[in-house]
């Protein structure tokens, strides 16, 4: 079973001309009131779960919803603003408060600068269970952040989501501006031992790319070198074998398993005597062909 407690915490505001839209509202761990009286907050994720349901959580003055004794004559009491949203972080609980313009005027001109948590908690053990609303007060109790010079500014400010990028790069919620700065710096200046810069990685593999291309070359002159020493083909079909070994060697390889030394006879060197009146170069046209295809000139027939 729970109870009601009113509690005065020690939350001051700025008189920057400017409510702050997050409030600490309870530490973390063991709290210990100024009061004598200790309450502890050792699950803060279930407390926002059972303090989020639905409803806006209202701010007050004066902990006037709580105690009749604080309210006017006419019994009204007045909204100072409301908690929109709950959010656990590395210290406690914090609030997101969307303050009243009078509530705001007073905060500017610091006719109150302290904020209480009205908490439910347990009868025994003092655990708080969950977060009912807050009040403006004069008077702090609990120890909580400062809210003059708390880490988390105004609306609009560059350092209000500065807790949730310090837990992106695995830092504590509660790292400052420099530590979170210096952690981003160290991520932009990259290890020399890992990286390398592009223009000269991009060098490497061009220079690696055109070595590898005329390996690729010689690769397949020395196969067609070989087709032609083999007889396989003849020197006139040199460029046609070549062009066939770099796009396709399996198509060329299969030719020249396939087609056998039919050229052979041309490098056997062989002595003979052509009766005379029947040389070839008497025979026109072809000796130019035959010249053609021994990869001769045509007059070297003759």
């Amino acid at each position: 079973m729970g109870t009601i407690k009113s509690l005065f915490a020690e939350v001051e505001l700025p008189g920057t001309g400017q409510a702050p839209d997050w409030v600490h509202l309870i530490p973390a761990g063991l709290i210990r009131g100024r009061d004598g009286r200790s309450f502890t907050l050792g699950d803060p994720a279930s407390v926002v779960k059972a303090s989020s349901l639905g409803a806006d959580l209202p701010v007050d003055y004066e902990h006037q919803i709580d105690d009749p004794a604080q309210r006017g004559a006419d019994g009204v009491v007045k909204a100072a603003g409301w908690i929109k949203e709950l959010a656990v972080r590395a210290d406690g609980i914090w609030g997101r408060v969307e303050w009243t313009e009078t509530a705001r005027s007073m905060i500017a001109a610091k006719e109150y600068r302290y904020l209480s948590p009205v908490l439910l908690h347990t009868q025994t053990g003092f655990e708080v269970l969950r977060i009912l609303g807050a009040s403006l007060v004069h008077r702090p109790n609990l120890p909580l952040k400062v809210l003059s010079s708390e880490a988390v500014p105004p609306s609009g400010s560059t350092e209000a989501g500065l807790p949730q990028i310090a837990m992106a790069l695995g830092l504590d919620a509660g790292a400052g501006l420099d530590t979170i700065l210096a952690t981003l710096r160290e991520g932009q200046a990259p290890d020399p031992a890992k990286y390398v810069p592009v223009a000269e990685v991009t060098a490497l593999l061009r220079e690696r790319n055109t070595r590898i291309a005329a390996l690729s070359e010689q690769a397949v002159q020395r196969r067609v070198d070989d087709a032609v020493l083999a007889g396989v083909i003849s020197p006139g079909m040199r460029d046609w074998a070549t062009a066939l070994c770099s796009q396709d060697p399996a198509s060329f390889d299969a030719f020249v398993t396939s087609i056998g030394p039919v050229f052979g006879n041309l490098f056997k060197h062989r002595e003979w005597t052509l009766p005379e009146g029947t040389g070839v170069a008497g025979s026109g046209g072809d000796a130019e062909t035959i010249a053609a295809q021994l990869g001769l000139k045509a007059d070297a027939l003759r």
